[in-house]
């Protein structure tokens, strides 16, 4: 009897999705998953369910050269994570099915030593590549033409096709035009149908990719049908595969197995290593940097918790009334009513059955904050992008300097967390000299999670030292680089 495979296209870090997809598991009860993500941490997956909070990220990283790393971070919204812990709680196998990071980082190394070797080529006079005749058309000051117009419209469609689609929806950006159409909506038992008839449409009217960027990919969806083989053969009868949406059609249409162990055959390997590693919706936001990050964490928890309930706007705009309060800022109830009022009708101009963040933004702006700046501001921060941090329970696997540090600064009483806070030390007392003690030392090992604020250390004495400190993706890094000279901080600096 052949297996049954169904193939849930996602959005990475989408409530609307993860919300769905648990349901569809729960109801399908399949007896083997698959999931987008390094095959070198799927057994990390199981400290899932000992203590483990999200937000959290998974950290695999060149033995050689951590420098050479790469973050999976997940939310309690994320659909992987919810298909992760669906897996661990009912006991069934879990296996990540993309290309490992042992022959990504390896191709990458191979990659930045031909560049290398063309640019010293290059500086040594030796002839280069020729560049095409339409090079410099950029500067040519002609204005743009019909052709022009749509080579740049194809060019965005195949470098960020969820932009192109929201902007022919008349949204600003690809995140906004999903967000409406499927976080933020109610729950639809036909979303996943949806989703790959329309990335179907989507990546036949794409322009294929070129180089080495067309390369990785066809490297990656040809592990991915590889696992989704390996999972068949080993008698599994219903199979769950949970993947980036754009990577449906290419699991729907398999091609001849050797086709693609002939595209895997022969590429170079790295040791890696594979740990989690502490996150926070911070780190998470897209002004952070992450690119598969979303503007508004805290907005996309909110939804997860309470995207299908009908008075979620009231809640919502409750919340953010309650926080002005807190803060000693004047918010009425009737500022709270037309508030809702305007969120809803603005919500129904536009068609949407309940108002999104975008019409909430408007609203506040409005009625609430009345354009006041530091008003909006403090919402932003607080319910919009958010302030959580994960916890990662103490078996979990890390770096030994890394445990050292955080045993330590659990000692010393001293927070990671990511958002910047401000330390002031008295150098008079035991308990601050020794966090001075302690922070200088990380600062030697070239491990920024504090730096020196002179400002707020302005005194006529010389025993007050102010340090900024916060845990963000780099010093996660510079951790992991530390940890080659030492198990623990005095080891590592001797």
């Amino acid at each position: 009897m052949a297996a049954e495979v169904r193939i849930f296209g996602i959005r990475h870090h989408g409530p609307g999705c993860a919300r769905s997809l648990r349901r569809a598991l729960h109801a399908w009860e399949p007896d083997c998953l698959l999931l987008e993500g390094p095959p070198e941490a799927e057994e990390l997956f199981a400290f899932a369910r000992q203590g483990m909070e999200p937000p959290v990220a998974l950290l695999i990283y060149a033995q050689a050269d951590p420098r050479r790393a790469v973050f999976y971070p997940y939310a309690a919204f994320s659909p992987e994570w919810q298909a992760a812990l669906y897996a661990v709680q009912k006991g069934i196998p879990l296996h990540c099915m993309d290309l490992p990071l042992a022959q990504r980082f390896a191709l990458e190394k191979a990659w930045e030593e031909e560049d290398s070797l063309a640019a010293e080529q290059a500086a040594a006079g030796e002839s280069g590549p020729e560049l095409p005749d339409d090079e410099d058309s950029e500067n040519s000051g002609e204005a743009e033409g019909p052709e022009e117009a749509q080579d740049d419209a194809a060019e965005l469609l195949r470098l960020d096709p969820f932009r192109r689609l929201g902007q022919l929806a008349g949204f600003e950006d690809g995140e906004a035009w999903w967000s409406a159409l499927v976080e933020e909506r109610l729950d639809d038992t036909e979303l996943f149908e949806a989703v790959a008839l329309m990335m179907r449409e989507l990546r036949g009217q794409s322009p294929e990719p070129e180089g080495r960027r067309a390369r990785l990919e066809a490297l990656r969806e040809a592990a991915m049908r590889t696992s989704l083989r390996r999972a068949q053969k080993e008698g599994h009868q219903k199979i769950a595969v949970v993947c980036g949406a754009w990577h449906v059609p290419a699991l729907e249409s398999m091609p001849p197995a050797k086709e693609d162990a002939a595209l895997l055959k022969g590429l170079p390997k790295e040791k890696v290593e594979a740990t989690w590693s502490l996150w926070s919706y911070a780190n998470l936001a897209v002004e952070d940097g992450y690119a598969a990050g979303v503007s508004s964490p805290a907005w996309y928890e909110f939804l997860w918790h309470h995207g299908t309930e009908p008075d979620r706007t009231a809640r919502w705009l409750h919340r953010a009334a309650r926080l002005l309060r807190e803060e000693g800022l004047d918010c009425s109830p009737a500022h709270l009513i037309e508030s809702v009022r305007l969120a809803e009708g603005l919500a129904g101009l536009r068609g949407r059955s309940l108002p999104g963040l975008e019409e909430l933004h408007e609203a506040l702006c409005a009625t609430i904050c009345m354009g006041d700046d530091a008003r909006l501001r403090l919402i932003r921060r607080k319910l919009f992008v958010g302030e959580a941090i994960g916890v990662l329970p103490p078996e979990a696997p890390a770096a030994p300097l890394q445990r050292d540090i955080f045993r330590e600064g659990k000692r010393l009483r001293i927070a990671f967390s990511a958002e910047e806070k401000t330390l002031v030390l008295d150098l008079r007392k035991p308990l601050d000299a020794d966090r001075s003690i302690f922070l200088h030392r990380l600062d030697m090992l070239e491990i920024g999670f504090g730096v020196i604020d002179t400002v707020s250390a302005r005194g006529t004495g010389t025993f007050k030292e102010a340090w900024r400190i916060s845990w963000t993706p780099d010093v996660a890094l510079a951790v992991v680089q530390a940890s080659r000279r030492g198990k623990d901080v005095p080891q590592a600096l001797a």
